[in-house]
């Protein structure tokens, strides 16, 4: 019987520039090689760019929201060895008041509700995303909504192994250390219902937690997008506990 032949994990990842495309991250970006493992999440940096930047980022790249609104906190720019490959844009959420529900520990817990209430077809990643139903709700509070940050727009215009993880522990760490002030307490974040479990996982390990759903509804005041009819997971994350993480290694491997 022939033996079979093993072949080491790869060590690093090459990225050519789509010619075809002329927003800013293809434009005028060159090859690279990028090294993988926790020396990957080491070139990984974040800077602000402007409205402009962002603007041309999401509509060659966003998969379901390519416009952008006026009204935001901050845009950054997601580089790697100094060349720009994603944004992310950070804007107070659409909502006045939310009542956030807390565990024995003080955890964030998920709203209550019937994992049976969601159509058949998400009833297995409900109940991988969502948080064990074992632990009781001990406490709420109402708070206001500007006391939580939405990352709104997470795009990455180039396909990188760990990109996403390392992209989103900078970017948090990033945002509280320029603008998270006092009164901002939660971060929130969506993730539509139908996606992999990479980015669920990197939120989660980041110390975000589903704490619900959002049912598929177009608003009424502004221009239909196919996304708003598809369900999407809520996830929370006290800035507290993203200024107490201090190293991306558990996260860059």
């Amino acid at each position: 019987m022939a033996k079979s032949t093993s072949y080491p994990d790869p060590q690093s990842f090459q990225h050519l520039p789509n010619a075809s495309c002329s927003c800013p991250i293809h434009e005028n970006g060159q090859p690279f090689t990028a090294p993988l493992g926790i020396q990957f999440a080491d070139h990984v940096e974040i800077d602000s760019i402007d409205y402009e930047t962002a603007a041309a980022v999401y509509d060659a790249h966003h998969s379901y929201m390519d416009s952008l609104p006026s009204v935001n906190l901050a845009h950054h720019g997601v580089y790697f060895q100094g060349a720009l490959v994603g944004a992310i844009t950070w804007r107070y959420p659409l909502i006045s008041r939310k009542r956030i529900r807390h565990g024995v520990d003080g955890q964030l817990r998920p709203e209550p509700f019937d994992i049976e209430d969601l159509p058949e077809s998400l009833w297995p990643t409900a109940r991988r995303v969502l948080p064990s139903t074992d632990e009781p709700v001990v406490d709420s509070e109402v708070v206001a909504g500007d006391s939580i940050v939405e990352a709104a727009r997470i795009c990455l215009g180039v396909r990188m192994p760990n990109l996403a993880s390392a992209t989103l522990a900078r970017a948090q760490e990033q945002f509280v250390r320029d603008h998270a002030d006092e009164d901002v307490r939660f971060l929130l974040t969506w993730v539509r219902a139908d996606f992999g479990a990479a980015m669920v996982r990197a939120l989660r390990d980041k110390g975000w937690t589903c704490t619900g759903y959002c049912e598929p509804s177009q608003a009424s005041n502004r221009e239909d997008k196919p996304i708003r009819e598809r369900f999407k997971w809520r996830f929370l994350c006290p800035v507290e506990n993203v200024r107490e993480q201090s190293t991306l290694d558990r996260w860059s491997q």
